[in-house]
């Protein structure tokens, strides 16, 4: 059975990973909230439709970092998060961003229709380059000029070490 902290130990490092239900993807980990001991307590989610959501430690099920996905039960709720706040604490800068205390409808969308233009985490995918076959008379071509290079220069070389050592090629 998995505990508390090895939940949060695994929440850990999972910005921008995707929040995956079995009924489709619900957003991506915009950032990790950690308490004072250090530990992730919870992840604020950005919906598609651009709304934050809060994650807490308990509803995530495994985060799966090779597909980088946080896995959650399917009927799992996010808490509204509010606007970010600015306070000046005797001339120290904070900022805070709490729940509204609302759940927030989020619908699941299926993994082959996401995309969201503003996840700027996540680096896309280099294309794959198709694996070209080149025919077998380009391959003969290329190892004839390569032996050909080699005796020109071996030919050369035997020239310029005669000239050196004789003061003729002949």
């Amino acid at each position: 059975m998995v505990t508390a902290t090895e939940t949060n130990e695994r929440l850990l490092e999972t910005d921008g990973y995707v929040v995956e239900s079995a009924a489709g993807d619900l957003g991506w980990v915009e950032e990790v909230w950690i308490d004072d001991e250090g530990e992730a307590e919870a992840v604020a989610v950005r919906t598609a439709d651009g709304r934050h959501g809060l994650l807490l430690a308990d509803d995530v099920l495994t985060v799966d970092r090779e597909s980088r996905w946080v896995v959650v039960d399917e009927d799992t709720k996010l808490l509204e998060l509010a606007a970010p706040r600015l306070n000046r604490e005797g001339g120290r800068l904070t900022s805070s961003w709490g729940t509204t205390g609302a759940e927030l409808q989020v619908t699941a969308r299926p993994r082959h229709r996401w995309h969201v233009p503003f996840r700027p985490e996540e680096p896309a995918r280099p294309a794959r380059r198709p694996k070209i076959e080149r025919p077998l008379w380009q391959g003969i071509a290329a190892l004839l000029t390569t032996i050909a290079l080699l005796v020109v220069c071996t030919i050369a070389l035997t020239l310029v070490v005669a000239h050196l050592v004789t003061g003729t090629a002949y």
